[in-house]
């Protein structure tokens, strides 16, 4: 995989000048057509965790950018105090807040990505050494991936709020499905897993951006929780672009949080029209990306 990466120098002098975000770039092993796309709502806590286990890294994307659905100034607060730290480019896409508009946030994010793939994750996902390496890796063409996340119990997930420490792995404290968290590359050519919208994890999710423009990105006409996922995977089938599945790779936690209220009027509608790009076998949004790319 050398060729996917930036040159690794390991010149690394005790009284070093401070370095500029190239020349960090430059000494650090980056997957320079790879960009990682982190969505967040008003949940700080969650997106510094989040942004610490990005820079633990062992391959870094060339960009990371914060599709932001309209979070209050201490997120943006946030995210410039990283921009200052990070060794990549951390961009702040953010939109105004009206509503839950997941599928806006990502359309809007994806229409500036400089990557050829895209690799996109929520932001109460807290991600393991290996994960932007292994996404890169398991890559192919005319596939999309599609990839797991272990737990955290809520006792857990405040020590590590507090804290501040990204770090997680098989033994730490209040981990559910901690084997999650336990590389096995061998185990995706064993079991292939669930095909189709079968289990989603729109949490952990990477594509070619050519594929997504191709299909018009996310359908934004879903807002509010449900559906926004299997929707665009349906479409992605249509054009015949298949789902790969990355057990044993890109291990990652799910933060605890208190599960999303529901508007029942609003998933009902999100329902339909995901069945309508099913019953006629539609392969772009009627409202999605192309508003946003140039």
């Amino acid at each position: 995989m050398s060729a996917f990466y930036s040159q690794f120098s390991i010149n690394c002098p005790i009284f070093a000048p401070k370095l500029t975000q190239y020349e960090m770039q430059k000494k650090m092993r980056v997957a320079d057509d790879t960009t990682l796309i982190i969505t967040t709502y008003n949940k700080p806590v969650f997106l510094e965790l989040v942004l610490k286990s990005v820079m633990r890294q062992r391959v870094l994307p060339c960009e990371v950018i914060v599709a932001d659905d309209g979070s209050k100034e201490d997120t943006k607060a946030l995210i410039e105090r990283y921009q200052a730290l990070f060794p990549v480019p951390l961009v702040h896409s953010w939109i105004p807040d009206e509503g839950f508009r997941l599928s806006m946030s990502r359309n809007v994010a994806i229409a500036k990505a400089k990557g050829d793939y895209i690799i996109i994750i929520d932001g109460d996902i807290v991600l393991g050494p290996s994960f932007v390496a292994d996404h890169v890796w398991a890559r192919e063409e005319g596939c999309f991936v599609n990839g797991n996340r272990a737990r955290l119990t809520k006792a857990a997930t405040q020590w590590h709020c507090k804290t501040l420490n990204p770090r997680i792995t098989v033994f730490t404290p209040g981990l559910k499905r901690p084997l999650v968290m336990v590389r096995m590359p061998w185990l995706h050519r064993l079991d292939k897993g669930a095909m189709g919208i079968n289990k989603i994890r729109g949490c952990n999710m990477a594509f070619w951006k050519k594929d997504l423009v191709a299909v018009n990105g996310f359908e934004e006409r879903i807002e509010g929780w449900g559906c926004e996922d299997t929707e665009l995977v349906d479409r992605l089938y249509n054009i015949g672009v298949r789902r790969k599945n990355i057990k044993g790779l890109a291990p990652c936690v799910h933060l605890y949080h208190p599960k999303a209220a529901e508007n029942y009027e609003t998933h009902k509608a999100n329902i339909a029209i995901r069945e309508e790009t099913e019953r006629l076998q539609k392969k772009r949004a009627d409202k999605g990306l192309d508003q946003y790319l140039k």
